[in-house]
């Protein structure tokens, strides 16, 4: 290769750095994947970008500090994946929703789980989806909360009908064994429903159930603190890493 072509080549690279951090920005999700192809296409290789896991919750799902450090983004950094997250304290498949809609101190409308998944739409494509709540949804009469479990589910299959859902069984770190109203025959008939064909269902917080947890829970008594956030991370990991490897394998 001539000096001439050497310049122009370096040219197209750093112009490329350039336009991906303008694209970092000012667009959210989408910009590491598209750098990664437009190098492979420059170099001459082919790089697959990694997939995005969403997880869509509420005050546990959103993590202790930054939502980049929750136990969700944690484990799927950690089978490679890039994570996204919606999140919002005191919120569920109905807690939040049209029942008891609120506006929190930082001016903030409460949405339910279902609620989100059009804004959600709009911004990422997401190879899993993951929904972990239920544990705000103890107010409203079991079979409410069923009907819209299984409303969300059938959204999420609508809007993302490419992407594996894991529906996360609603689970209080501090009660491991505790069903908070869904028992087992409530899961069960949750899961025989065809909506929820292909649905994994995952249970990461009942592998502490022969577990001291005390430890793990925060002064509040009811989140976990930063070592029950690194409990839970491992715990999930475990739970999510067959899913995840079944990902685009069928």
């Amino acid at each position: 290769m001539n000096r001439t072509r050497r310049f122009d080549v370096a040219a197209i690279v750093v112009a490329l750095v350039i336009s991906v951090g303008i694209a970092g920005v000012s667009s959210r999700g989408s910009a590491a994947p598209s750098a990664v192809s437009s190098l492979a296409a420059i170099q001459g290789g082919a790089v697959e970008p990694r997939p995005l896991v969403m997880f869509i919750g509420d005050s546990y799902t959103e993590g202790k500090s930054t939502r980049e450090m929750s136990y969700g983004c944690r484990a799927a950094v950690q089978l490679g994946w890039l994570c996204a997250v919606s999140a919002m304290g005191g919120t569920g498949y109905i807690s939040g929703g049209v029942a008891n809609r609120w506006v929190d101190p930082y001016g903030r409308k409460s949405l339910s789980f279902s609620e989100r998944i059009s804004h959600l739409a709009a911004q990422y494509d997401p190879a899993v989806v993951v929904l972990d709540g239920g544990r705000n949804d103890e107010f409203p009469p079991r079979e409410d909360v069923y009907d819209a479990m299984l409303s969300t589910i059938s959204e999420t299959r609508r809007t993302w009908p490419r992407a594996k859902i894991v529906f996360t069984r609603p689970r209080f770190l501090a009660k491991p064994t505790g069903d908070l109203g869904f028992d087992d025959e409530f899961m069960a008939r949750l899961k025989s429903q065809p909506a929820a064909k292909g649905v994994v269902f995952i249970d990461p917080i009942s592998a502490l159930s022969d577990t001291d947890t005390s430890g793990l829970i925060s002064a509040d008594g009811i989140h976990p603190n930063a070592a029950g956030e690194d409990r839970m991370t491992a715990d999930l990991l475990a739970a999510l890493t067959p899913t995840m490897y079944r990902v685009g394998s069928s």
